[in-house]
């Protein structure tokens, strides 16, 4: 049998970066600020 677990995905977008966060749908779990990353547009 195997163990399913929920995590909520947060994305707060503005128009120059991304910020990311994660948490597990627990009690007493703390949230993770996975990072930043930028929303600009690149050429390839």
């Amino acid at each position: 049998m195997s163990e399913h677990s929920i995590v909520f995905i947060g994305l707060d977008t503005h128009k120059e970066l991304i910020e990311i966060a994660y948490i597990e749908a627990r009690r007493g779990t703390k949230l993770i600020h996975f990072g930043r990353i930028s929303s600009s547009k690149h050429n390839v």
